[in-house]
């Protein structure tokens, strides 16, 4: 995973203004020349197996780019956790993934 690394995908822009911000989200992304969900097969186990509670998910592809951004919508309690999970299976070389979610003001 690279450190600092931001998303170049005006499909990513898009899909940030539909978030709701009373959730939190973990956006994958991975280059690819299709939409399929066979793509993020690995993330999808790994969700399964670790019984993360997520409330829906949608695939977006950017054409112009060619990469597929698997959007995740979790608990915003629970992001810690999900990332957390996430990092210690690791996760594929060819997968880059970004937390989204309301900053708690203190």
């Amino acid at each position: 995973m690279e450190t600092g690394r931001k998303p170049n995908s005006l499909v990513f822009g898009k899909i940030k203004q539909t978030l709701d911000h009373a959730y939190s989200y973990v956006i994958f992304e991975k280059a690819t020349g299709s939409t399929d969900e066979d793509d993020f097969q690995e993330i999808f186990d790994a969700i399964s197996r670790l019984k993360l509670g997520i409330f829906e998910w949608k695939i977006h592809y950017d054409k112009a780019n060619r990469i597929a951004l698997l959007v995740v919508k979790v608990d915003p309690d629970r992001t810690d956790k999900i990332l957390q999970e996430f990092l210690n299976i690791g996760t594929p070389r060819d997968i880059t993934f970004y937390s989204y979610g309301s900053r708690i003001e203190v």
